[in-house]
């Protein structure tokens, strides 16, 4: 009797763990659920929102492709004013132009503005430009960016204290506790297997609700974990945590790295960004370029990404002024602890699936709201029970008092 006891005080305490949680995060674990959902597909949407810029004028193959500082000089003539250029994105079949990233300076924000222009491929016509985003500006900008920075700041990183990355990443590691729970919580005690994997038939609302949120909870459990870890990990202190406990257990090539930076050489000028791709691909056989960073400042290096057949990307970096390969970070030479932490983000997108992953992860991005809300009628069902319980011992105290 007394195992008994103290194990019903047990699950009652796990049961309230499980219930403030989800009280307290649920609705932001539904939000950043149901963005995700979007995202997911989100260059194939923002082409639908704003057709005009991903139209091209010509049917156009990889091998007719002007030369990468053709396309820079074309989306310079439509660069924002002290614009800086950050980035240049290659075309991919859900986006079919270059697409230019200009950085402007915004005094009081942590980071500058950014301004995208769009470049065909072929023939080097800008398609059209926009404003993307600003830290001052949360709600400004497209649609899909909006929906993007909800999902992965609650659009509340403020200069100088980014709440929302704060927010998401601890809240994210409390909800992984709160799946845990939930399933010490569901676990059959009584052997009853089948009906814990399984909606009663002919039950009242209120025990389809509570099927609801089990059923849901289990079937999706270790998804939800696998989301939620691969999602903590880009963001610090979370990041360093992770990949420090990786290194500990399989070498981390990025951590035994040194410094990549250019050997700054006075009055030598830097290789053309034409340049830097080919010595990417010279170093990647059959990669296949999917963006390049520019260099930030005089120590700055090119940083390339490469697609190959692995699941995860290449990158390389490259010296700015003599062209040499600073750090080959690939699949082909990785260690078991560069492959666990190369997979986390293609897993986090369902990329690492392919269309199946990816259809799965929108899919999976639904189950967070379900739960909040079966979780939340669960919780006004049981508060409505409990009140309907002391206010008929009152009623019965009140009676027996007066007789």
């Amino acid at each position: 009797m007394r195992v008994s006891k103290n194990l019903n005080i047990h699950r009652r305490l796990w049961w309230q763990a499980h219930l403030y949680i989800g009280l307290t995060l649920g609705a932001m674990f539904a939000v950043i659920g149901l963005t995700g959902s979007l995202i997911v597909f989100w260059q194939p949407l923002d082409a639908l929102l704003n057709a005009d810029l991903f139209k091209t004028s010509v049917v156009c193959a990889e091998t007719r492709y002007r030369p990468i500082d053709n396309i820079i000089n074309s989306a310079l003539t439509h660069a924002p004013a002290k614009g800086k250029l950050r980035s240049l994105s290659f075309p991919n079949p859900e986006r079919p132009v270059f697409t230019a990233t200009y950085e402007v300076a915004n005094p009081g924000a942590d980071w500058d503005d950014r301004f995208l222009v769009y470049v065909e491929p072929c023939n080097g016509l800008v398609t059209g430009s926009r404003f993307y985003d600003s830290q001052l500006k949360p709600l400004g900008g497209p649609l899909m960016g909006i929906i993007i920075r909800m999902h992965t700041s609650l659009l509340l990183n403020f200069p100088g204290f980014w709440l929302g990355n704060h927010v998401l990443s601890f809240g994210s590691a409390l909800l992984m506790v709160s799946v845990v729970i939930g399933a010490y919580l569901w676990w059959p005690r009584n052997g009853k297997w089948l009906a814990a994997l399984t909606f009663k038939r002919n039950a009242s609302g209120a025990r389809l609700n509570y099927d609801l949120h089990k059923v849901f909870g289990i079937a999706s459990g270790s998804l939800l974990l696998m989301s939620l870890f691969t999602g903590i990990h880009m963001y610090n202190p979370w990041t360093d945590w992770i990949d420090q406990g990786v290194n500990y257990l399989s070498p981390v090539t990025r951590l035994a790295s040194a410094p990549i930076i250019s050997q700054t050489i006075p009055g030598q000028r830097i290789i053309s960004a034409e340049q830097a791709v080919h010595v990417a691909q010279n170093s990647v056989p059959n990669g296949q370029p999917i963006a390049i960073s520019f260099p930030e400042d005089d120590q700055g290096v090119y940083s390339i990404n490469l697609k190959t057949v692995a699941i995860w990307d290449s990158e390389i970096n490259i010296d700015q002024y003599n062209g040499k390969v600073i750090q080959l970070f690939t699949p082909t030479t990785a260690t078991v602890g560069d492959h666990f932490l190369g997979w986390l983000f293609p897993l986090h997108t369902g990329q690492a699936l392919g269309l199946p992953g990816r259809i799965l992860i929108l899919l999976l991005g639904l189950v967070p709201a379900v739960l909040y809300v079966t979780g939340f009628i669960r919780w006004c069902q049981k508060r409505k029970s409990s009140c309907l319980h002391k206010s008929k011992q009152s009623r019965a105290l009140n009676k027996t008092r007066r007789e």
